[in-house]
C-alpha cells in the first residue's frame, strides 16, 4: 500500500514472469488503476488511456488528445492519439514483440474484484496477438502487502478489539444481574463508546445479534431496531476497528456468548464445528509455509469448508470463509473463498485477512467465530489479536 513506484512495479511483473502490464481506465471504470496510478478522485476523465508498464525499460503513456495531460505525474514516453484509428495504431505499435501482460481481468470472472477490464477491450488487445493474465497477485503485491509500521501499530488494536469484547460481557452481566433491562443497540452503544475512548475509527457500528438476529451475518441493531437481551439468549459480537489515520489497517474479530452460567449443549456443538473450521484453515495456511509452499485463497477456504460440510452443516455456511485486510476493511488482497467465487490469488507474505467460518441456523441462533491472521515478511503465520475464543462464553457465571 503505497505511492506509484516504477522500480518495485517492475520487480512485481518480472517476479510473475510477465512481459508487462498494462492498466486501462475509461470514464472511472477501473478504481484499482485509479488507486496503483495515484491518479486523484477528482481527475477529469471522459476517454480511454492506457498506461504499458514493461518488465524492464520506459512505461508507455496512451491519451486522449483533449486529455493528453491526466498522466502527466507518471513516467514513461506520451502517446496521443484522437481518432480510434490512432488508437489502434498506439497500441500495436506499443504491443509489438510482447508476449504476456497482465491486465485488471479474471478468467471466467473467477475473481469479480478484479475485473475491472470489459470484455471488447480484452478482444482488442488479443488481436494483437497478446496473451493476457489477470493481474490479481500483483495487485496484492502492490495494494495487500503491510509495512512493518503498519503491522506494529495494529496489533495494539487488535489486542484492544478482544479486550473490548471481554468488556461487552462483562457490561451485560452486570445490567442484567443489576436487573436494568438492556438491548443489542445498548451492547453496541458501549462499543461505540470504547472506541472513542480509544480514538479508533469504523466505518460502521459494531454487530451485536441475539438468537436468531445472530443467524443474520450482517444484522445490526439501530436506535429504532433491536430486541432485548434477557437470560437464556445467545449473543453473537463482530467488531472492527482500525487507527484513525490514512494508513491504519484494521482489526476484525467475532465472538459469542451465552447468557446463562453454563452453555447448552446445542450451542456447544455448533461452536465446536465452527472453531474447527477455523482452526483448519489456520493450520492449512501455516503448514504450506512452514514447508515453503504456496497456499492461494480459495484453498484455505475449502478446508474450513469441508470441516463443516462433514458435520452436515454446509448448507448453513453461506459466505466466504474470510476477507483481505489493508486500509480496507475487506482489502484488495486475497480473500479465502471458494464459495463466492474461486480466488486463486496468493496468500502473500505481509498481508493479513480474516478467517471467520460461520453456521447460521435461520429463526433460531448463528455462530461466527473470527481471527485476523497476518503473514510475516518472513513466513511466520500468526493471529493478531489477543487469544481466539475456544468456547461459548457462560456470560452469567
Amino acid at each position: 500500500m503505497g505511492k506509484f513506484d516504477l522500480t518495485k512495479i517492475q520487480e512485481f511483473i518480472k517476479k510473475m514472469n510477465f512481459d508487462a502490464w498494462l492498466f486501462y481506465d475509461f470514464r472511472g471504470s477501473n478504481d484499482l488503476a485509479h488507486t496503483i496510478l495515484d491518479i486523484p478522485k477528482e481527475a477529469h476523465l471522459t476517454r480511454r488511456f492506457f498506461y504499458f508498464v514493461p518488465q524492464e525499460g520506459i512505461p508507455v503513456k496512451i491519451v486522449m488528445g483533449i486529455e493528453a495531460g491526466n498522466l502527466d505525474h507518471l513516467p514513461g514516453e506520451k502517446k496521443k492519439y484522437s481518432s480510434h484509428i490512432s488508437l489502434t495504431k498506439h497500441l500495436k505499435d506499443t504491443l509489438a514483440n510482447v508476449k504476456t501482460i497482465a491486465m485488471e481481468y479474471s478468467p471466467m470472472n473467477a475473481i469479480p474484484y478484479v475485473s475491472k477490464v470489459d470484455a471488447g477491450t480484452i478482444e482488442q488487445i488479443k488481436s494483437f496477438g497478446v496473451e493476457i493474465k489477470s493481474s490479481a497477485d500483483l495487485i496484492s503485491m502492490f495494494g495487500a502487502v503491510w509495512s512493518e509500521e503498519q503491522y506494529l501499530e495494529n496489533k495494539p488494536v487488535a489486542i484492544a478489539l478482544t479486550n473490548i469484547v471481554s468488556k461487552a460481557f462483562a457490561y451485560v452481566k452486570e445490567e442484567t444481574l443489576s436487573g436494568r433491562e438492556l438491548t443489542e443497540y445498548d451492547v453496541q452503544q458501549f462499543i461505540m463508546h470504547e472506541f472513542n475512548a480509544r480514538s479508533y475509527f469504523t466505518d460502521s457500528p459494531p454487530i451485536v445479534g441475539v438468537n436468531e438476529n445472530a443467524a443474520n451475518p450482517h444484522y445490526a441493531p439501530t436506535n429504532e431496531i433491536y430486541k432485548q437481551i434477557r437470560k437464556g439468549d445467545f449473543v453473537l459480537i463482530d467488531l472492527w476497528a482500525k487507527l484513525n489515520k490514512p494508513d491504519g489497517v484494521w482489526a476484525d474479530i467475532t465472538w459469542t456468548g451465552y447468557m446463562g452460567e453454563t452453555v447448552p449443549e446445542k450451542y456447544v456443538k455448533i461452536f465446536n464445528i465452527v472453531a474447527e473450521a477455523r482452526d483448519r484453515a489456520f493450520s492449512l495456511i501455516q503448514h504450506r509455509y512452514a514447508e515453503g509452499k504456496e497456499i492461494r485463497g480459495y484453498e484455505a477456504d475449502a478446508a474450513a469448508r469441508k470441516v463443516i460440510e462433514d458435520e452436515g452443516y454446509g448448507e448453513y455456511f453461506i459466505h466466504r470463509t474470510g476477507h483481505s485486510i489493508t486500509t480496507e476493511l475487506h482489502g484488495s488482497g486475497a480473500h479465502l473463498d471458494n464459495f463466492e467465487t474461486r480466488d486463486e490469488r496468493l496468500l502473500l507474505p505481509s498481508t493479513s485477512f480474516s478467517i471467520e467460518p460461520g453456521i447460521y441456523l435461520p429463526g433460531d441462533f448463528g455462530v461466527r467465530s473470527e481471527i485476523d491472521v497476518y503473514i510475516s515478511s518472513k513466513g511466520e503465520v500468526m493471529t493478531t489479536g489477543g487469544e481466539r475464543q475456544k468456547e461459548v462464553i457462560p456470560i452469567l457465571k
